[in-house]
């Protein structure tokens, strides 16, 4: 359901272009898939001026500098972050940190919601991002008392935080 919701409102348009007919659901996200999902959902236009380095020529580069204008994105490579690292794939907690920012959450419900996410810097933005509603945990059939921060996100997985987080 929350694929063919996304699908539907626009956000993705499949993993096998240009027939796009299949959305490759335990496939992990990119960085540059990310970025374009959520310029798609948002309707951003608004470019910055080649904030990165790494994605001159890339067919993500437009979703890229939305994304970054939008002030969703810092790049990947701290302190300089002058790299997006487009072709690497996205983990929970940076998926979690961008969910943040995109919809600008700041309830922490109290906060350390999970077990696994002490010490991470995305401590914070996980607790908002499940006091959103937008996730649940990554161990359902032990209770969701989990996270899973470094484990990378699956198409189907961005699929229902989108849908959730925008009530699809």
């Amino acid at each position: 359901a929350e694929i063919n919701a996304i699908a539907l409102a626009g956000i993705t348009k499949g993993c096998n272009p240009p027939t796009n007919d299949r959305y490759c659901l335990t496939a992990n996200v990119t960085r540059g898939q990310f970025a374009a999902m959520i310029v798609r959902a948002f309707g951003f236009t608004e470019r910055a001026a080649d904030p990165f380095r790494d994605d001159d020529g890339s067919i993500f580069e437009a979703d890229i500098e939305r994304l970054f204008a939008s002030g969703i994105t810092k790049g990947c490579n701290p302190p300089a972050n002058d790299r997006y690292c487009e072709d690497l794939f996205l983990t929970r907690g940076q998926a979690a940190a961008m969910f943040v920012r995109a919809f600008g959450y700041t309830d922490d419900g109290g906060g350390d919601l999970f077990d696994d996410d002490d010490g991470s810097v995305f401590e914070a933005d996980i607790d908002r991002l499940a006091t959103a509603g937008v996730t649940k945990g990554c161990n359902p059939s032990e209770g969701n008392t989990r996270f899973c921060p470094d484990a990378l996100i699956t198409r189907g997985q961005i699929a229902a935080f989108l849908a959730r987080a925008f009530n699809l």
